[in-house]
């Protein structure tokens, strides 16, 4: 299903982003791939191999996002996994400014790439965006970042009876490690009070493997899932 189809990823020059761009072109996908740091961009093309396209963009802003789509042209599906700087410490003394920053790049970035794809993105087409753990379990420090997230969940749940028949969904991802056997990463959480009960961190492919399920799944909308190894349903340390 996903041969011959042109997919533009927000935020693919790295991370989960860049491990999808590569499953995708490995299935005969057309990848468009847009990020606002031109050097991930660079290094991201050098990773890749298929019909892959970098572009950039600054989601935030909706001329910016225009250009990106008049470059585009038409396409059949569309997936953001822009992901901001973590804004750390209490919500006490977070920045507002950090904090709108944030919002804007993940949230007004999402909301403006789904609004203005609509004259390029194909009937048959859908469009995921990423939304976070924090938007389901409480972690100090988070506060932020679970607006955010839970913003872009709400979001999508709403307007999805407007956009049918374009599919529209979100990946809601765990603590998901940055490399193999990502012990650091993996005691970090422990220490933030994650208790996963799978006893592990997720890997960019199974994170991949839901966004391939939303992409296939013709009766999917408005619907959030949720790979986590169980973290959002178990109790803290």
């Amino acid at each position: 299903m996903l041969k011959d189809k042109k997919v533009v990823i927000v935020g693919g020059s790295s991370g989960i982003g860049l491990s999808l761009a590569e499953f995708l072109l490995s299935q005969g996908s057309e990848v468009v791939i847009a990020s606002r740091s031109l050097e991930k961009l660079n290094t991201a093309t050098a990773k890749l191999s298929g019909v892959v396209t970098t572009l950039q963009v600054d989601a935030s802003s909706e001329s910016s996002v225009r250009e990106l789509f008049s470059q585009v042209g038409d396409f059949d599906h569309l997936i953001v996994t822009i992901k901001p700087k973590h804004l750390a410490g209490s919500f006490q003394n977070c920045s507002i400014l950090d904090a709108r920053s944030a919002f804007d790049t993940k949230f007004w970035g999402s909301y403006n790439l789904t609004r203005l794809c609509l004259n390029s993105i194909s009937r048959q087409g859908s469009i995921i965006l990423t939304s976070g753990i924090a938007s389901k379990k409480s972690y100090k420090g988070f506060s932020n970042t679970a607006a955010i997230n839970g913003a872009v969940e709400s979001f999508v749940q709403s307007v999805a009876t407007e956009l049918a028949p374009i599919r529209i969904n979100t990946i809601c991802p765990g603590f998901i490690e940055r490399f193999p056997a990502d012990n650091e990463r993996h005691d970090s959480v422990k220490a933030l009070g994650g208790n996963i009960p799978l006893g592990k961190l997720g890997s960019h492919r199974e994170v991949v493997l839901g966004f391939i399920y939303l992409l296939e799944n013709t009766y999917s909308t408005g619907t959030t899932l949720v790979i986590d190894g169980g973290e959002s349903c178990a109790s803290g340390v």
